[in-house]
């Protein structure tokens, strides 16, 4: 099979993008990786010999590919073809447009949305050159040190990564431009800025900005006070895990790959604050506990239904309830007793709620020794504890107890010993 071109790394003349062709050698990879042209299970980017532009998937031997594919024909017709974007990461979520059968660089790709297609893979440096003279002003940062860029031209760079960890981003303007550099998340959208990196005394605009895998980032060059000229970037990407990037670290008690609080995990993935969806049913709302740590967290049973109409015969001797549940799926990192507790919320008091635990999410009787706390009544928590095994999870729920439909807010806290 041909391969194509490969994109290794991108510098930017006039602001295109140039890939490199053949089989070069990785900067900064050792001798084992000389060879290795993509990740594995990876879609790159291809064109069919019509010019349609397809996918074609990496190989586990990270050296060959898939024919390239299109999704309405499947293969192409007439075989492959060079482009200057073979080879280049595309995102699970995304295809390539069908209508994209002109080669990038025949228009000024750098002055509108998306911005220049820029694959950032780990451990190569990259730069990027351009001219912001004749740039559209059309951008700016969010309110705050990158807002200065409100009326000077700007370009923009669609970044795809390869993989997860930290990027460098450095800007060194020249010829009158005093550069901002800024990242989004989505192109249009001001509010979704992540990163800054603001005006300096030497004309240099820098930033480190976390990025993860199958996202795509969006990094607008723009001129501090309206000015224009040269700039020369430098981007590298180093690999490494970080809260946000999707993946539970050890003394993470979640990771659902984002910096929003009260979504089922805080910003700083320690607490599983909130009511995310999946605490409606099973396998319930990830949680994570290593030896030594406590995973805290606040919730609620008001916006659920009653996913275990019976929680298990040690909690209620009718083997059935009418109330509202909030289902957590709990990893234990270690062969211990796990202590689990509610008591009243933040803010107010607590109902007469009780814990049930499982082995086994759906089935009632998989309940074993300990795994029911159903002693208190209103305002009074419950603590359960009971023996776990490393790495095989558990499922716990706050159910209502007692005899009425009880239901409402809680703290929670997962420990294990």
């Amino acid at each position: 099979m041909r391969l194509g071109s490969l994109l290794f790394s991108m510098a930017a003349v006039g602001g295109i993008v140039i890939a490199t062709q053949g089989c070069a050698i990785l900067e900064g990879t050792d001798s084992t990786n000389e060879e290795r042209l993509c990740v594995p299970g990876a879609y790159v980017f291809c064109r069919c010999a019509d010019r349609t532009p397809g996918t074609k998937l990496c190989k586990e031997d990270a050296k060959s590919f898939d024919a390239c594919t299109t999704n309405d024909r499947g293969e192409c017709a007439g075989g492959e073809i060079d482009d200057p974007r073979t080879n280049e990461p595309i995102p699970p979520d995304q295809t390539p447009d069908p209508d994209d059968k002109d080669p990038p660089g025949t228009g000024n790709a750098l002055d509108s949305c998306p911005g220049k297609s820029t694959a950032v893979q780990p451990g190569v440096d990259i730069k990027l050159e351009g001219d912001t003279t004749t740039a559209t002003a059309d951008r700016k940062g969010r309110q705050g040190a990158c807002a200065v860029g409100a009326g000077a031209g700007d370009h923009i760079y669609r970044l795809i990564p390869s993989g997860s960890g930290s990027l460098d981003v450095k800007v060194q303007g020249s010829d009158g431009l005093d550069p901002v550099a800024y990242v989004r998340t989505t192109c249009e959208d001001e509010a979704s800025q992540v990163s800054c990196g603001p005006q300096s005394a030497n004309k240099v605009a820098q930033f480190k900005l976390n990025v993860t895998t199958g996202k795509e980032y969006y990094l607008v060059i723009d001129g501090a006070s309206a000015t224009a000229g040269k700039y020369v970037a430098n981007l590298k990407l180093t690999t490494g895990s970080f809260c946000g990037d999707g993946k539970v670290d050890p003394n993470e008690a979640c990771d659902d790959g984002n910096k929003v609080e009260d979504d089922g995990c805080s910003n700083d993935c320690k607490k599983v604050n909130g009511n995310p969806t999946s605490g409606g049913s099973c396998p319930g709302h990830p949680v994570h506990v290593w030896t030594g740590q406590t995973a805290t967290g606040t919730g609620s049973t008001n916006s659920y239904g009653n996913a275990w109409n019976a929680p298990s015969q040690l909690c209620d001797v009718n083997g059935t309830n009418n109330f509202q549940d909030h289902v957590y799926e709990v990893t234990p990192h270690a062969t211990g007793n796990l202590v689990v507790t509610i008591s009243a919320p933040p803010v107010g008091t607590l109902p007469n709620l009780m814990l049930a635990a499982r082995r086994t999410c759906t089935t009632a009787t998989s309940a074993t020794n300990n795994m029911c706390a159903n002693n208190g009544s209103a305002g009074t928590g419950e603590t359960m504890t009971f023996s776990v095994t490393k790495d095989t999870k558990v499922y716990v729920a706050v159910d209502g107890g007692g005899a009425t439909n009880n239901k409402g807010d809680y703290s929670i806290s997962f420990k294990l010993q």
